[in-house]
């Protein structure tokens, strides 16, 4: 089996370094407690620093992973389904709508060709795209 040539894409390349060197400043924290001590606040903060590297590899592996490569760029599409900051759900609406200055509308019971009622800074940011094509992308926070 081969990686899929994304697999090798230059931010997840850069995602990835960063968690193996954040993984090494925990080893040599830990390497510096005495066995059976406790945890030292520079040991929280190497740990945390790491859980957050490893994250964001992982949001960009899902990204690509569930976008063929493509990731979701810093545009939103019609038929985009997000999630604010609020947790509330929000759909792109058609590119007519996005024109006239509404480009958002409530999230309906079903997928589809939304219209639009909302301005652009309504939906409280970050966004967080759900589901783009009628896939599900897994929340991937969209860098407008």
């Amino acid at each position: 089996m081969r990686a899929p040539t994304w697999y090798m894409d230059g931010q997840l390349s850069l995602d990835r370094r960063r968690v193996r060197e954040a993984y090494a400043i925990v080893a040599r924290v830990e390497d510096e407690i005495p066995p059976g001590d406790p945890a030292t606040d520079k040991l929280q903060d190497a740990r945390a620093e790491a859980f957050v590297a490893e994250r964001l590899f992982a949001e960009r592996f899902m990204e690509l992973a569930n976008t063929d490569g493509r990731g979701v760029g810093d545009r939103f599409q019609a038929g985009d389904v997000v999630m604010d900051a609020n947790g509330d759900l929000w759909q792109r609406a058609r590119d007519e709508d996005v024109a006239k200055g509404w480009p958002w509308a409530y999230m309906t019971e079903g997928l589809g060709d939304a219209e639009g009622g909302l301005e652009e800074e309504h939906p409280a940011r970050p966004l967080r795209l759900l589901i783009r094509d009628g896939r599900p992308l897994g929340g991937v926070q969209v860098r407008e």
